[in-house]
């Protein structure tokens, strides 16, 4: 509820020094944002109704129920495209479509082996020689540090781009500020 209504300050105060140059502090700012901290409080510590809570958990059941089936069964559910429709498949073919596109583009490559643990090592001792070289701070260099229980390679790594021929991002948790790119070239 604090960080809601943090966020929601942050939004109306920009907003009004931006569109309408209000000062930071004016007294109808703390007003707005002690009667906005009420309306959150009361919405959030009111009981709900029972109605609202058997809905919410036959939901959950029913939302259960076919994820267990579908993982029984073997199907997937996806989402089509934009349109927001949904389509049910069996995994098997949409391993065989996907297979066929690859084979049909090139563009994407099966790594023979886990590069995640040397990227890993590569990524942090990187930062350890940036900190050491005084070009990042302690803050920075712990913000973007990954954890060895938090990381994992990306099942597809990009997005294909019909002009670059390589291109493989290795996704690593909590590198927050800077992005962390490893390209290889690989040879057709």
């Amino acid at each position: 509820m604090k960080q809601e209504h943090e966020h929601m300050m942050n939004s109306v105060l920009s907003y009004l020094v931006r569109v309408y140059h209000m000062p930071p502090t004016a007294t109808i700012i703390e007003q707005f944002s002690q009667s906005l901290a009420t309306c959150l409080s009361d919405r959030y510590l009111a009981p709900i109704s029972y109605l609202n809570t058997y809905r919410a958990r036959k939901e959950w059941k029913l939302m259960k129920s076919i994820q267990f089936r579908l993982k029984k069964a073997n199907y997937v559910l996806r989402v089509t495209d934009k349109s927001g429709i949904f389509h049910l498949g069996h995994a098997r073919d949409y391993e065989q479509k996907a297979e066929a596109y690859r084979q049909k583009t090139g563009a994407y490559i099966e790594l023979e082996s886990d590069p995640l643990w040397t990227v890993f090592d590569k990524v942090v001792h990187l930062l350890n020689d940036l900190r050491s070289k005084d070009q990042i701070r302690a803050w920075q260099l712990n913000e973007m540090m990954p954890k060895r229980e938090k990381v994992g390679l990306a099942y597809l790594y990009f997005v294909p781009k019909p002009h670059k021929v390589t291109n493989d991002h290795i996704a690593c948790h909590n590198v927050t500020i800077y992005a962390v790119h490893f390209h290889r070239k690989v040879h057709h």
